[in-house]
């Protein structure tokens, strides 16, 4: 299936904030993030993960890869939106929105991505709850 190795990598931006490395008490934020991705008509939940962001963080950043960043980042009220660039052997861009409560956060990040000549479009949604406390590194 040739979707396959851009699936991987937008899930791979999304879940690329680690579970390891922190534990349940400290000075820093434990969210519990979930994703979920449409591609080509299909819809694709992604494991519930947790995240350690330091604390003042209102939520943890926008993830990235490797070869990805994000750029134009601009935030108004609750509302932040981004654009999102990645290089490399299969390049994607597009664009995100983040809107921030108290103790949760939601957002969509929109992916373009060319494979053997054609283009696909990858929307995902994800959510994060505040749970806890950890140790970021």
């Amino acid at each position: 299936m040739k979707c396959r190795a851009p699936l991987r990598l937008a899930m791979g931006i999304l879940l690329a904030w680690s579970t390891a490395g922190f534990a349940q008490q400290g000075p820093d934020n434990l969210w519990e993030v979930s994703s979920t991705m449409t591609m080509e008509g299909m819809r694709v939940p992604g494991p519930p993960t947790q995240v350690c962001a330091k604390a003042g963080q209102n939520e943890p950043p926008p993830p990235m890869q490797g070869d990805c960043q994000i750029t134009d980042r601009k935030t108004t009220g609750n509302r932040t939106t981004f654009r999102v660039t990645c290089t490399g052997k299969e390049p994607m861009t597009g664009t995100g929105e983040m809107t921030t409560g108290k103790d949760s956060y939601q957002g969509v990040m929109r992916l373009s991505a060319k494979m053997d000549g054609e283009t696909t479009n990858m929307t995902t949604e994800y959510a994060g709850r505040l749970i806890g406390k950890c140790t970021a590194k």
